[in-house]
């Protein structure tokens, strides 16, 4: 049985894993990320922490097969070099897989986080091998993988999946991206906090909001927009209604392009459920046809929190298969 390390690097840590071809996890660790300087001393620590690993799970570098790496885009992919993480101080023009196959002496492949997401959801999840399979991350920002007729869409310069800056108003909010009124801006954990620090700040509204934050904006995130609605608040149930419409025209935007026969929805979904999918379902009837609606699966993620173990796993296990 083939048998991988699984590196997941994210904005607040860094995940690693080894595993096999099952999606089976033998053994795990994280590291803060914001801990190291740049990405030079992030890797020769990823590389250390995976060796004290191997050893205590009675294994070494000899049991491994591959390495599969999942991180924030935008990446070059066939040059293994992470390229500008918005999140990531110290961290451009990062060779990663240069780096790690000096480390290891072991095939290594990479992988942007949201194609790395639905490679995992199609190699161990729920919908594994469905033909025509979306992922979103739904999570702090807006990222999306895209499986079509079996295979990864890679996109020629990739950047394919990048749904969170489909531009739903050309009007909108500026986005970091540099365009306006991207899915994201609307839709991404990060700007729904920040846009509801401001109102409440700025128009010194009276919320329950704040009130699941403890009293502070800052602690102000997608839990307590949530928790706020079904308390039937008057100012939450508004961003709900706004949210949950731009949603939909979003996932709209997906479902007709790509006809996908599931969408698999990342960590908004997760915490909040039928919340967010009762509402979806219905205003995506604005949006898309029937007969597209009809065949597509909407649901959370089963996965949850082992994303960030698995998707390394799916990425190496997709790279020895030459994806």
């Amino acid at each position: 049985m083939l048998k991988f390390i699984s590196i997941d690097i994210g904005g607040t840590k860094i995940s690693i894993s080894i595993g096999n071809e099952k999606g089976k996890i033998v053994n795990s660790d994280r590291m803060q990320t914001q801990s190291f300087r740049d990405s030079k001393e992030a890797i020769q620590h990823i590389i250390e922490k995976t060796k004290r690993l191997l050893k205590d799970s009675n294994k070494t570098l000899q049991d491994i097969d591959a390495v599969g790496i999942s991180c924030p885009g935008p990446i070059h992919k066939t040059k293994g070099i992470m390229l500008s993480p918005p999140n990531l101080k110290g961290w451009k023009n990062t060779p990663i897989v240069k780096e790690l196959e000096k480390g290891f002496s072991k095939p290594t492949f990479m992988n942007n986080d949201a194609n790395a997401a639905v490679l995992a959801e199609f190699t161990f999840g729920t919908f594994k091998n469905t033909p025509n399979l979306v992922y979103l991350t739904a999570s702090t920002g807006m990222g999306g993988g895209i499986i079509v007729n079996n295979q990864l869409l890679q996109g020629a310069s990739d950047t394919a999946g990048e749904v969170g800056h489909f531009v739903l108003d050309p009007n909108g909010p500026l986005c970091p991206c540099g365009q306006r009124g991207c899915f994201e801006v609307y839709c991404g954990g990060a700007n729904l906090a920040q846009k509801i620090r401001k109102d409440i700040q700025s128009e010194n509204i009276s919320t329950k909001i704040i009130d699941f934050a403890s009293g502070d904006p800052n602690n102000i995130d997608i839990t307590c927009l949530a928790k706020a609605v079904q308390e039937k608040d008057h100012y939450a149930l508004q961003v709900w209604d706004t949210f949950t419409e731009r949603m939909s025209q979003g996932i709209g935007m997906i479902i007709m392009t790509l006809n996908p026969e599931v969408i698999i929805l990342g960590t908004i979904a997760i915490h909040t459920k039928d919340l967010l999918l009762n509402p979806l379902k219905e205003k995506l009837k604005k949006y898309a046809w029937p007969m597209a609606l009809s065949s597509c699966i909407i649901q959370p993620s089963d996965i949850g929190d082992k994303i960030s173990e698995l998707a390394g796993l799916a990425v190496a296990l997709n790279g020895l298969k030459g994806g």
